[in-house]
């Protein structure tokens, strides 16, 4: 990451670029999990309203979009923490790879000092 370039919240959920280490890596995925998991509380609330329903619908499909690329930007930020390179991402889609994966970038620590994806 650039020094110049400010941590916000758009550069945490959106952004390829920098390193992140495991504790806002896993506050990412809880907000993705909180965020999911509200959004199907209210469609089983409106099981009965067919609008509403639809609508709960589409909102899980944006949020399911959105997740996914906000999910492998974090991932890709965190194996540049540990000093791997961005695509290895790609291993959140294998299905038995996926939880072990997840597991790991949240117990691996950081390489300490920086590297070549930033400080």
């Amino acid at each position: 990451m650039r020094t110049e370039e400010r941590q916000t919240i758009q550069w945490l959920l959106f952004s390829p670029s920098g390193r992140l280490s495991r504790l806002p890596y896993f506050l990412g995925w809880l907000l993705w999990v909180a965020i999911t998991g509200f959004v199907l509380t209210r469609i089983f609330a409106n099981e009965e309203a067919e609008a509403a329903l639809a609508l709960w619908g589409l909102v899980m499909v944006v949020t399911g979009l959105a997740s996914t690329v906000s999910l492998v930007m974090l991932t890709i930020k965190r194996l540049h923490d540990i000093g791997y390179p961005g695509p290895l991402a790609i291993c959140l889609f294998i299905p038995v790879l996926s939880p072990i994966v997840f597991i790991a970038l949240c117990l691996w620590p950081g390489k300490p000092g920086a590297n070549e994806y930033g400080p």
